[in-house]
């Protein structure tokens, strides 16, 4: 049995930057990394945009060179699953057999694309997008006049959409809410980005669903709820995630009941002390809102990442991190800080028509989050230090919304 002090389980951002985070503290302590994938460890953000879009090279996606990782004391163990946790024993085992012994275990093992159940889903051509590989397949199909069809209104489904279309390929999108990212912007941002993606050839069809996916071997044509019939070359569903979480349930630890989130402390610790969690899958208390919270965001995976590891080797801190995340519709570019899993109100800051606009969201009085659409730089710190400050309503709304106040004196 090969002993380690760090073993890191998922080779995605939260568990190459727990490398990090490790080495951060503890210079010397040996780490072995598991992944089930044949890649190093690597970030999934630029596989929807630069990557899938050919813009980039493939390699932009990794974390570090090959180099590195024996460079500083990690053993790279690609390839690999780990089927069984052992508490007791503190260790691991690969479905090769191997056992793996740990003095500090970290869970980091992110999430995998829900597949609509529907006839015809396993059609060749019918994809997701969360590995080099299907980005790859993706544009390979996605040649000039392509029909392609994604399912999904909110940002994942967006930027697919954005980058397809941007490839030549003839977009049609489906979701079955009422608006493009309905559950993200207010009505008028709809709009907006409706109209964006109409002029670049995009059809968008709300409160629409598919019913089946047909064709020989491979997928030729959908069915959709609403009667249609079309033709596709190509499907990206873009509908959710399901959480990697059923090493942790073997394992025996806390997870919350609604969607199998593993529950960590501030310190990012399991119910086992020695047991870590970081990223998709993990719950924490946030000291910002007060609350338990999940988020499926590149700078959560990278913080939580860090903070972990930095954890894992003694460091003792808190996470204490705003979420956040960036996303890249055609020419548009947006950046979100905070918590808009819920709100009731929005103030708007900067014009729709010119391209620069930020939304200042409210839930029960307080403020949430931001929303941000090329807005200048020097309002970017600002906006973080009022959401991490949570004012009323009351107190900030007329300035927020009024260009001429200065964002700085508003906290």
């Amino acid at each position: 049995m090969a002993s380690y002090r760090y073993v890191i389980v998922g080779g995605g951002l939260s568990g190459g930057k727990a490398i990090e985070g490790i080495r951060d503290v503890d210079g010397e302590g040996d780490i072995a990394l598991v992944t089930q994938e044949t890649h190093r460890p690597y970030q999934r953000p630029p596989l929807s945009k630069g990557v899938l879009m050919g813009k980039r090279a493939e390699d932009v996606v990794y974390l570090n060179a090959e180099a590195y990782y024996p460079e500083h004391g990690v053993e790279l163990l690609t390839g690999a699953q780990v089927t069984v946790i052992s508490r007791e024993s503190r260790t691991v085992t690969l479905g090769d057999g191997r056992v793996l012994g740990y003095e500090a275990l970290l869970l980091a093992t992110g999430a995998r694309p829900r597949r609509l159940p529907l006839p015809g889903n396993a059609l060749e051509g019918v994809f997701t997008l969360r590995t080099i590989e299907d980005a790859r397949h993706i544009r390979e199909l996605a040649r000039p006049d392509a029909q392609a069809l994604v399912l999904g209104g909110s940002f994942i489904g967006s930027e697919v959409a954005a980058g397809l279309a941007t490839l030549g390929a003839n977009v049609t999108m489906v979701f079955p809410e009422g608006r493009l990212l309905e559950r993200i912007v207010p009505a008028e941002m709809s709009a907006f980005l409706s109209r964006a993606y109409a002029a670049h050839g995009v059809r968008i069809l709300p409160g629409t669903t598919p019913q089946r996916f047909l064709g020989e071997s491979r997928v030729s044509r959908a069915d959709l709820s609403d009667g249609n019939r079309i033709r596709c070359d190509l499907v990206v569903m873009g509908v959710g995630v399901v959480l990697n979480t059923e090493i942790a349930l073997q394992a025996g630890l806390e997870l919350r009941a609604a969607d199998k989130a593993v529950v960590v402390n501030g310190q990012l610790q399991t119910s086992d002390e020695r047991i870590y969690a970081a990223g998709d899958i993990a719950e924490w208390p946030d000291p910002t809102y007060r609350k338990r919270l999940r988020v499926e965001h590149w700078d959560v995976a990278r913080a939580q990442g860090l903070q972990a590891g930095r954890n894992m080797a003694g460091a003792g801190e808190r996470y204490d991190v705003i979420p956040y995340f960036f996303s890249d519709l055609f020419d548009l570019s947006f950046e979100v800080w905070g918590d808009l899993s819920a709100w009731d109100q929005t103030v708007r800051r900067g014009d729709l028509e010119t391209g620069s606009v930020a939304y200042y969201y409210f839930s029960e009085g307080r403020l949430v989050g931001v929303l941000a659409m090329n807005r200048p730089d020097e309002e970017r710190d600002p906006m973080q230090a009022l959401v991490k400050a949570r004012p009323a309503f009351d107190d900030v709304g007329a300035q927020l919304g009024d260009e001429r106040a200065d964002l700085a004196h508003l906290t």
